[in-house]
């Protein structure tokens, strides 16, 4: 069992605000209910143990089965001791004269675990002592099995009775998500590796002791389920009756689900029979009824049930729900024929369902479905069966670009080109040519994509293949763009809009349309750009052309931004965020961009809050490279609120970097803000350093425009470490940088307000860092920053940024009073951001007297370098609570960081 409670944080407060009540003498009870295993005893010890912590007094009963006929008030016995054999009014009277002893002397908790279990007695005796726990101190907690209450339970009438108790709180425990699951598993001693991990989460539903018995019985992909929790999960199987019994084995042969219709013909059995009997597997509470279907309570029950049929009971239900599908046409029916199929070696009707099921995945926006049934359908394919490898493997490359799985379309759609060799006619090469340039643009291998369209271009001059030559020119003006031949690309996108008139369908041009956009937006006309977008995206809908439609928005967004218009920008990704979800391309780069840039616009509008919430929505289906991109557009903002998962999620991403220069720029800005603050000055000098290499590499174009943003950091690390790197090395560094981004800034003919005011705090970063040297005039250096201030207007951040060195140049100017201005303007955006990781900040008052007695608990434990977690563990409380705790702290003593406290700290103890 793991040793920290995972995943109940909601739940045991709510206990504890119980028992809180309790304790000031309001009446107060719960009622704790979950499926077994769902951690019921679990949480009440947690409770315990942290009631005991604070002396309040904690009694435990349990029920036990004991068969039809129990022990009358066993669990009660267990609390109070025997009760008297006198009249039930003396016995009841009895009991509440103890629970009101219980809690005489200090506040006391009463704890009846398993009432499913309880005797009629029992449960009549809870009914009378909650009904009068007024002026007992005492909190009675009640726990139950859901799972166990069918529907003529003797404990449903107790639950509607304590209901109509206004101060009994309904505490139910539901499976733990995904991310409380991965942790729960991480924390037990059994070593899992990735692959296990996954497939444990997955089968357990989130039960915690099923996570436990299948890490203890060492779990694999396939294997059985321990012999031990099968035991367990079939007891309700063997209470039914011999029908009953043989239509759920039924159904767990039949899948996760079974349609009404399908299960009847199945079994043979008439509406009224299945009726009542499936009414008898419902009670049992084993399965339970949608609109259509029944569906299993929790995965494992099928498994258990599925794995107890008999081999060769198991091949005729196959065949017989094989013969029943193929008649059926029903949302979800081909995926479930596949399955059948297979299971029953009909491979041909097997191919064919697969085939089927992975195009109705597609039609569902559920491309990583249709990845999986294409998949087994090119493993069954047999040379004379319809559709042909090759357009099989089309129909599986895009739905593997679409699930944003490009590096593996490029891998199935050259070894499909390799395969077919010569023998391959001209459509179908360039049917396979176009998706291994998509492809290999999609993963930033521009050069490999350039050779695959002008390959194509070569094989498409016939006039017949006109309509190719619009999609290649535009693909080839797409990878000509990103290569930075803007003479090429623009050549190659008037070629595919012009050959598109011609043939009388401009909107096929539409992919042309969007880099003419772009490339108007870069040279300083951006309403040009903003009319060519609105009209191609028109055209796309107009055509159904989804992935037009999702790119013309895309660079709406991307030309409101660049010009400053958050707010339009934010309606224009959020329309393609939902054109992206809705057609299942959330995770093609256009989606992915959408997302990223939605909460980009966000953090430079300020609105925080709002970019993390949508950041923190990963999909678990994600694809890696997807979650990676979406994991870096928070990292800034991350950084600056001292989020401590931040450097885990750095590691995380770093894979990545080489299919995406994006990645690296984000975790290379968030690294160098994280070592700047915390004085570490020659590390974000090496950070920038190898990030502009890096990427420069990968665009092939050293002086791409974030080169600007990451040389300004630079500058400013020189300048803050000139002391520690000394001022002439420092001076070197700094000029180096801003002569890099003079040369950048030169080689693009345009560029938004962004670049402009990075420019301008580079100019004042290297006028600050000369004058530290010991050249230049104060007064330029402030008249440089109040530039770089009024330039960084719209972005909240980076302006206090830029107000805390203008703060700085104010001072060694000798305005004292201008100085403390511009610092209290700065701390003021700080405080409204939710800043606590930033520059030194002496201004702010050392508050170490304003700090509680827990606050100072909390800062000790900073002080020996604890995490949040383990600080919780330490005082027993709740992480929530700890980081409550941590930033009071910081505030109260002015730190910028846990760092700095953890020194305060330190120094207080060697006093």
């Amino acid at each position: 069992m793991a040793r920290t409670l995972i995943g109940r944080d909601a739940e045991l407060a709510a206990l504890e605000q119980v028992v809180a009540d309790a304790a000031r003498g309001v009446p107060a009870a719960a009622v704790v209910s979950g499926d077994a295993g769902v951690g019921k005893t679990r949480l009440l010890a947690e409770l315990r143990r942290n009631a005991e912590a604070r002396a309040t007094r904690v009694l435990v009963g349990r029920c036990l089965d004991l068969g039809e006929v129990g022990i009358p008030y066993l669990a009660f016995t267990e609390l109070f001791g025997p009760l008297p054999h006198t009249t039930r009014t003396e016995l009841f009277d009895a009991a509440l004269v103890a629970l009101t002893a219980a809690g005489a002397d200090r506040p006391a908790v009463l704890i009846v675990e398993d009432a499913h279990w309880a005797d009629t007695s029992t449960r009549e005796l809870m009914t009378f002592l909650l009904s009068r726990l007024a002026k007992t101190r005492v909190a009675l907690m009640i726990s139950y099995r859901s799972d166990d209450l069918h529907r003529k339970h003797p404990l449903r009438q107790s639950l509607s009775e304590w209901a109509r108790l206004s101060y009994v709180r309904r505490v139910d425990l539901p499976a733990l998500d995904a991310e409380s699951s991965y942790r729960l598993l991480d924390s037990l001693p059994a070593a899992t590796d990735v692959a296990s991990r996954d497939v444990i989460v997955e089968r357990s539903g989130g039960n915690p002791f099923f996570i436990e018995e299948l890490v203890s019985a060492g779990q694999r992909p396939g294997s059985s389920i321990p012999p031990g929790l099968a035991e367990l999960l079939l007891v309700r199987l063997d209470a039914l009756s011999p029908t009953a019994k043989s239509v759920a084995e039924t159904m767990a042969v039949g899948g996760p689900r079974v349609a009404h219709e399908v299960l009847a013909e199945v079994t043979g059995l008439d509406e009224d029979r299945l009726e009542h009997v499936i009414r008898e597997i419902v009670d049992a509470r084993l399965v339970e009824t949608t609109d259509f279907y029944y569906v299993f309570r929790h995965a494992l029950l099928a498994e258990a049930i599925y794995d107890d049929v008999l081999p060769g009971r198991r091949a005729r239900l196959h065949a017989s729900f094989v013969d029943t599908l193929t008649e059926h046409r029903h949302r979800g029916a081909a995926a479930d024929l596949a399955r059948h199929a297979g299971l029953a070696h009909d491979l041909p009707k097997a191919f064919r369902a697969h085939v089927d099921a992975g195009r109705e995945a597609m039609t569902l926006a559920a491309p990583a479905e249709a990845m999986a049934h294409l998949a087994a359908a090119l493993e069954l394919r047999q040379s004379q069966w319809e559709p042909t490898e090759t357009a099989l493997v089309l129909e599986y490359a895009v739905a593997s670009t679409t699930a944003g799985q490009d590096l593996r379309a490029l891998s199935v759609v050259r070894a499909e080109l390799e395969r077919g060799g010569d023998a391959l006619s001209i459509p179908d090469r360039l049917d396979l040519l176009h998706p291994e340039a998509t492809s290999a643009l999609a993963i930033e291998r521009e050069d490999s994509a350039l050779v695959a369209v002008e390959q194509a271009l070569i094989i498409a001059e016939a006039e017949e293949f006109a309509p190719w030559r619009v999609q290649l020119t535009a693909l080839g003006a797409r990878i000509t763009d990103s290569l930075g031949r803007e003479d090429q690309s623009l050549a190659w996108a008037e070629e595919s809009v012009r050959i598109a008139e011609s043939l009388g369908d401009p909107g096929r041009s539409a992919d042309a349309r969007i880099t003419l956009a772009r490339l108007h937006g870069r040279h300083n006309d951006p309403a040009a750009s903003r009319t060519l977008l609105v009209r191609t995206a028109a055209l796309a809908r107009e055509s159904g052309d989804i992935g037009d439609l999702l790119r013309s928005k895309f660079n709406l967004g991307m030309v409101e931004f660049d010009d400053g218009n958050f707010l339009s920008a934010q309606e224009s990704f959020e329309e393609a965020v939902e054109i992206a979800r809705s057609t299942g391309r959330q995770w093609t780069p256009y989606g992915v961009g959408a997302r990223v840039q939605l909460a980009n616009a966000r953090y430079y509008s300020g609105d925080w809050t709002l970019a993390l919430a949508d950041l923190a929505r990963i999909e678990s289906a994600a694809p890696p490279l997807g979650s990676a991109e979406q994991l870096c557009a928070g990292f800034q903002i991350r950084a600056a609120i001292g989020d401590e998962e931040l450097a885990a999620d750095i590691e995380r991403v770093r894979p990545y970097e080489s299919q995406d220069g994006f990645i690296t720029i984000l975790r290379s800005a968030a690294v160098a803000y994280t070592a700047l603050c915390n004085g570490r000055f020659s590390e974000v000098i090496t950070c920038i350093e190898d990030a502009v290499a890096t990427v420069g590499a990968q665009w092939h174009n050293p002086w791409f425009g974030g080169r600007i943003r990451l040389s300004v950091l630079g500058m400013e690390a020189a300048r803050r470490g000139s002391a520690v790197i000394g001022a002439q090395a420092a001076l070197d560094i700094g000029s180096r940088l801003h002569s890099e981004i003079e040369r950048t800034a030169s080689s693009s003919p345009s560029y938004g307000w962004e670049s402009t005011a990075w420019i301008r705090r580079g100019e004042a970063e290297l006028g600050h860092l000369r004058l530290n040297c010991g050249y230049g005039d104060a007064a330029s250096v402030v008249a440089a920053w109040r530039a770089a201030v009024d330039a960084f207007a719209i972005q909240p951040f980076e302006r206090a940024r830029a107000l805390q060195s203008l703060s700085e140049a104010l001072e060694a100017a000798g305005d004292r009073s201008a100085s403390a201005h511009a610092a209290d303007e700065a701390i003021a955006i700080y405080d409204r951001l939710g800043v606590t990781v930033r520059l030194g900040d002496t201004r702010r008052p050392a508050g170490a007297h304003l700090l509680t007695r827990r606050e100072w608990d909390v800062l000790e434990l900073l002080g020996e370098g604890c995490t949040n977690k383990q600080i919780a563990e330490r005082l027993v409380i709740s992480v929530k609570t700890v980081s409550v705790h941590v930033s009071n702290v910081l505030t109260k003593l002015g730190a910028q960081n846990r760092t700095e406290a953890a020194r305060f700290a330190k120094g207080k103890s060697s006093e």
